[in-house]
């Protein structure tokens, strides 16, 4: 009975160091070395997106209608200090009590490139500073301009029970 339990004890012990092994054996690349940048006139819109922003500025991608102008006096766009491209640029609130939903408009011309703009809704919270990207994009030694517009800003709804 152990002769048994010793090959099936065997077997058992070698598949698991062959899928070890087989785990170790793939090939580590090195992105910066092997991966050249694309031309900026070959960026999708989903790659210009993740460029723009860090995931704390995704906010939510924006094609509906705008809120009005009830909370524009309340929401501003402000710059910020900061250590990559450009200036920072955050939503501020001065609301004290209601969240505000703004729709801003991110645009910019890179050229040969025909995406030129996108619209993103944001939610900041009763006095708030949401940051929401650069003022610049630096990609492949080159600076280009970005420019960020509130379009819409209006009082978040809540639901009651």
């Amino acid at each position: 009975m152990t002769k048994p339990l010793f090959i099936i004890g065997s077997i058992f012990l070698f598949l698991c160091y062959s899928c070890k092994d087989g785990r170790k054996s793939a090939p580590e690349r090195n992105t910066d070395t092997q991966e050249s940048l694309k031309d900026i006139s070959e960026l999708t819109y989903q790659e210009i997106f993740y460029l723009l922003h860090d995931e704390e500025e995704y906010g939510v991608d924006y094609h509906g209608e705008a809120f009005g102008q009830d909370a524009s006096a309340l929401v501003s766009l402000v710059t910020l200090d900061s250590e990559s491209c450009g200036h920072g640029v955050a939503l501020r609130s001065s609301e004290k009590l209601r969240t505000i939903q703004t729709a801003v408009r991110v645009s910019f011309n890179f050229p040969g490139n025909p995406a030129n703009e996108f619209h993103r809704l944001y939610t900041v919270k009763p006095e708030e500073t949401h940051p929401i990207g650069n003022t610049k994009l630096c990609y492949k030694g080159s600076e280009y301009t970005i420019h960020r517009e509130v379009v819409s800003a209006g009082f978040k709804q809540t639901i009651e029970n």
